[in-house]
């Protein structure tokens, strides 16, 4: 998904979960109404977290938009879900939330994560 496809989709009330660090999100912000439910430890590991939070925000049947810092997570954690967690439509920001902003897209700063897991 390109940044004009996010931006439609955003309009839409798609559900987007930013599935970075809080230490990325403070850094850039977020995408406004994203979910905060980190995805990767600092190596690159997927957090034991990560399942259950996801799977009490999302339905399988309903879209969901995937946004980290460049796409490589999401892309594969998109492929992941698809395949192997019975979503239907999990969408990945190509080139995530630097292209996002770098192309003008509005953030919202992130000072901390909390427990609603929105900034």
């Amino acid at each position: 998904m390109n940044n004009a496809e996010l931006e439609q989709m955003v309009r839409d009330g798609a559900m987007v979960i930013d599935i970075r660090r809080p230490d990325e999100w403070r850094e850039t912000g977020v995408v406004e109404g994203s979910y905060l439910v980190t995805a990767f430890d600092e190596q690159g590991r997927l957090t034991r977290e990560f399942p259950a939070l996801f799977g009490q925000l999302t339905d399988p049947q309903q879209p969901v938009v995937l946004i980290c810092r460049t796409g490589n997570r999401t892309d594969a954690l998109a492929r992941m879900l698809i395949e192997q967690a019975g979503y239907e439509q999990v969408y990945n920001v190509s080139h995530g939330i630097t292209s996002w902003i770098a192309a003008g897209g509005e953030v919202k700063p992130c000072p901390m994560r909390d427990t609603s897991l929105r900034c």
